[in-house]
């Protein structure tokens, strides 16, 4: 690979017209180096909008020679699905070069992403520490925006120290990390800035990239239809998704009717099948639940609530929940703040069934008659706390994390660690609403025999302890512990106290 660095320092600086003449002269030292110079003519097309092209040289450079720098460009050609098990597969096989395992977890990080799925900044963070280059970095930073934790303003001034850099590409990757940045702070001035500043340097490559964004960010402003238009005019045919989506969230505010047909086209291209971009997908599916009042597509709801809060505002639209959360084991509270006990038992009713309820149905679901004048008034309640609730039927529109339903996924996936320590107490003790009480005992039994099952002393030790006077649990907490273990002492005045009360 030794003959082409100057073609990739070619690439780098932006140069694309010497990288081709470079790799047009080039003799390569042998099969590897020929299969990646193959593989860099397949990105120089991909550069060009050729994603076919692309494809089809990377997956001949991929034959011929399975190196980390022609299995990177396999994983970058392929649909995202396909790419993702290459690449896992790959990295499986390769050890001992870190600069190829980065370029491995890179292209994974960009799979994962388009997949929707918060793996991606693992991945970034791994190729980061392994190769510790702008790119590796910008990427790490781009991704935290959506799957993580850093503060804002640590990643606009880690994005910011890269804006005069000389390589055009890693400015316009930290370009597009100060443009979502201060989308995700509300920042709209600054977004459109940013957004400004980037047009003239867009290519048919980095369109695609740019369009959700950069609406988002121009709306109102004259460089929209620069945007729109330049879009037009260079995304190739397999990408006219984003090229909907772009057009759909310029109209959606003030012309929903005209924006429906683009973003319900960007859905069906940027959902799923080769072209596959979820987080820009959920732009559209966001805005098409809302306007139509369904929830949002099953699909995209593990995205939503993968998304750190910000980044939920911003894709979700109006559909984004407050940070917190519902919780409804042992005290029930919404977005970290008390709730009523009338509002919690509706609030578990929508979520346990989120096909809906026709609002008879749920008045004597929660009342134990039709008294709708009530439910009107209490679903009133929920959406003043801001949550998004339709009507015809009754069903709840914001993706929502409860921790009621958290237990049932984690026991459902016999994660029982998880869910004995999200499993604070019963559901909605207080509650008398008949189908919560259903709800509640089944959930509890439910833990109860999966723990008993596992054998396990810590397991059954913490549900034990947080159930209380189970003497079932106690006993077979008491029959695995050790004679020695210094717990045993107090576990057996337990289950005789236990067996006293209940004459045993």
């Amino acid at each position: 690979m030794e003959s082409l660095g100057p073609v990739l320092r070619a690439l780098e600086a932006g140069r694309e017209g010497e990288a081709e003449a470079l790799l047009g002269a080039l003799l390569p030292a042998g099969p590897e180096e020929a299969a990646e110079a193959l593989a860099l003519r397949g990105f120089l097309r991909g550069r060009r909008g050729d994603l076919p092209g692309y494809r089809r040289l990377a997956l001949e450079a991929a034959r011929q020679a399975p190196t980390p720098f022609t299995l990177y460009h396999l994983g970058l050609a392929l649909p995202p699905r396909e790419g993702v098990v290459a690449l896992e597969e790959a990295l499986h096989c390769l050890r001992g070069d870190p600069e190829g395992e980065a370029r491995l977890h890179l292209a994974l990080a960009r799979a994962r992403e388009l997949l929707g799925q918060e793996a991606a900044l693992a991945h970034a963070a791994l190729a980061q520490a392994k190769w510790p280059t702008p790119w590796t970095y910008l990427h790490r930073l781009r991704l935290e925006l959506l799957f993580g934790k850093m503060p804002l303003g640590e990643v606009l001034a880690g994005a910011e120290s890269y804006t005069f850099h000389p390589y055009p590409g890693v400015r316009l990757l930290a370009g597009f990390t100060l443009l979502l940045a201060h989308l995700l702070r509300g920042r709209r001035e600054q977004a459109a800035a940013a957004m400004r500043g980037l047009l003239p340097s867009l290519g048919p490559g980095a369109y695609g990239s740019f369009l959700g964004e950069g609406v988002l960010a121009l709306l109102g402003e004259p460089e929209l239809a620069l945007l729109l238009e330049g879009a037009k005019a260079a995304l190739p045919e397999g990408r006219q998704g984003y090229l909907a989506l772009g057009r759909g969230l310029a109209l959606w505010e003030a012309y929903p009717e005209e924006a429906y047909p683009h973003l319900t086209e960007a859905l069906l291209c940027l959902g799923e099948g080769p072209g596959v971009d979820r987080p820009r997908a959920l732009l559209a599916a966001s805005r098409l639940a809302w306007s139509r009042s369904t929830p949002l597509p099953p699909g995209f709801q593990g995205l939503a609530l993968a998304l750190r809060p910000e980044a939920q505002r911003l894709y979700l639209g109006p559909l984004a929940p407050e940070a917190g959360g519902f919780r409804a084991l042992g005290e029930a509270r919404l977005f970290g703040k008390p709730l009523p006990l009338r509002q919690a038992e509706l609030l578990v009713l929508l979520l346990f069934r989120p096909e809906g309820w026709r609002g008879e149905a749920l008045a004597l679901a929660l009342y134990g008659e039709a008294n709708t004048p009530a439910l009107r008034m209490e679903l009133h309640r929920l959406r003043a706390r801001g949550l998004a609730v339709a009507s015809r039927p009754y069903r709840l529109l914001s993706p929502l994390r409860a921790d009621f339903l958290e237990v049932r996924e984690a026991l459902e996936q016999v994660d029982l660690p998880r869910a004995l320590q999200l499993y604070r107490g019963p559901l909605l003790p207080r509650s008398q609403v008949p189908a919560i009480e259903e709800m509640r005992g089944h959930l509890e039994e439910a833990l109860r025999h999966k723990v008993l099952a596992s054998g396990n002393p810590l397991l059954l030790e913490g549900l034990a302890e947080r159930l209380g006077d189970d003497l079932e649990l106690w006993e077979a907490l008491l029959e695995r512990l050790p004679p020695l273990d210094p717990r045993r002492p107090a576990v057996l005045a337990r289950v005789g106290r236990l067996r006293r009360e209940w004459g045993l």
